[in-house]
């Protein structure tokens, strides 16, 4: 929610396998993700059901969509 994202209760219909068990997600598409002055646009996403993830994740839809991206002396370098 605080993304503004909203969900409902039926928009979970895919399960996951996470490091916590099986989770129900929603699929959704961000409009747009900002990381300093990376854009990327019509993300695809899956919200977990409340409760089940103590932090979002950066996914594959969105480094997928870099030229590149890499982990330097512990800091994400993303360069599209």
């Amino acid at each position: 929610r605080d993304a503004g994202i909203f969900t409902r209760e039926s928009d979970y219909t895919q399960r996951v396998s996470t490091a916590n068990g099986v989770a129900r997600v929603a699929t959704v598409v961000i409009d747009q993700i900002s990381i300093g002055d990376v854009v990327v646009r019509n993300v695809a996403a899956a919200v977990s059901e409340p409760g089940k993830l103590r932090t979002s994740l950066l996914g594959m839809s969105f480094l997928g969509r870099l030229d590149r991206f890499d982990i330097r002396s512990g800091v994400l370098v993303l360069q599209e």
